[in-house]
């Protein structure tokens, strides 16, 4: 993504961009922390997501992109609903089947090399 890692603890995971993974299928976790958490929801709303699907032990990865404003529905709901005061971590997650329909296929890995999209030759 040509993005860099961030050093601080606590916001995105990447300059414009926030990563996740779920196994089979599983549904994606969003944490909120307690001092940072609806600066970070409002965040949320303004980058790219990129969302990794890993299966069969690492065999067959897919990574899907989705940008924050077309997540909104999510966003939007959690900030309305969020906790005042709460102890830790405001947790909420966004289903596998959202992320499946509504975002871009970036890249697939089969067995650690890249099967989608197709690369040409050199």
């Amino acid at each position: 993504m040509r993005d860099p890692a961030k050093k601080q603890v606590a916001g995105i995971d990447l300059s414009q961009y926030e990563v996740k993974s779920a196994t089979d299928g599983g549904s994606y976790e969003y944490q909120y922390h307690k001092l940072t958490g609806r600066q970070k929801l409002q965040r949320d709303m303004d980058v790219g997501h990129l969302f990794f699907d890993h299966r069969n032990n690492l065999r067959l990865v897919d990574l899907r992109y989705a940008h924050g404003n077309s997540m909104k529905e999510f966003f939007q709901k959690w900030l309305d609903e969020y906790p005042d005061p709460y102890l830790q971590r405001y947790r909420k997650n966004i289903p596998f089947q959202w992320v499946k329909e509504n975002g871009t296929l970036l890249m697939t890995l089969t067995d650690g090399e890249v099967t989608y999209p197709e690369l040409g030759t050199r």
